[in-house]
C-alpha cells in the first residue's frame, strides 16, 4: 500500500467515526450506513472495506469492546464489499443504490440485536420485535438520505 491510499483510508475512517458519533445521539436518525455506502461507490473495495475495519476498531476504542461494538466490525466491512463489488449495477440503477443503502441501514439494527443470543433466544426476540418499528424508520430515513445526498455528495468525492 502506498502512502496516498493509507492517508485515504484513514481519513475515511476518521470521517465515519465523526457521522457515527455526530449523529448516534439523533433518535432515528443512522446515516453511517449511507457514509459507508457513499466510500464504497467511490473508492476501491479494498479502501472501503479497510476504512470500516479501522472504523469499528476505533468505535471499540471509543465505546469499548462488548458483543455489539464487536458486531459493528462484521456487520460494515461486508457492508463496504458488497456495495464495492457492484459499483457498475448501481452506477447504472441509483434507485437500486438506495434501496439497497435503506435496506442495509434497517438489516444492521437487526443484526446488532443478535448479541442478545448470549443471553436467552426469548430476549433476542423480543429486542428484534420491539426493535423492528427504530430499524425500519431508520431504514427508510437512509433511503431517503442516499435518494437526496447521494449525487451531490458523490459528485464532491471525486472532484476531492
Amino acid at each position: 500500500m502506498k502512502v496516498k491510499q493509507l492517508t485515504k483510508i484513514a481519513l475515511m475512517a476518521a470521517s465515519m467515526v465523526c457521522v457515527f458519533q455526530a449523529f448516534s445521539h439523533i433518535l432515528y436518525l443512522e446515516l453511517i450506513t449511507f457514509t459507508i455506502v457513499c466510500f464504497s461507490m467511490n473508492t476501491g473495495y479494498k479502501e472501503a472495506v479497510l476504512s470500516c475495519v479501522i472504523f469499528a476498531c476505533l468505535n471499540m476504542l471509543f465505546l469499548g469492546i462488548t458483543p455489539w461494538t464487536c458486531m459493528y466490525l462484521m456487520i460494515y466491512p461486508i457492508y463496504a464489499w458488497i456495495i464495492s463489488l457492484n459499483q457498475s449495477f448501481f452506477r447504472r440503477h441509483l434507485f437500486c443504490l438506495c434501496l439497497v443503502c435503506g435496506f442495509l441501514s434497517f438489516l444492521c439494527g437487526q443484526l446488532l440485536d443478535l448479541p442478545f443470543l448470549l443471553f436467552s433466544k426469548h430476549v433476542t426476540l423480543l429486542y428484534w420485535i420491539s426493535g423492528l418499528k427504530a430499524s425500519l424508520i431508520q431504514g427508510i430515513l437512509s433511503f431517503l438520505a442516499c435518494l437526496f445526498l447521494y449525487e451531490p455528495l458523490s459528485k464532491r468525492m471525486k472532484w476531492m
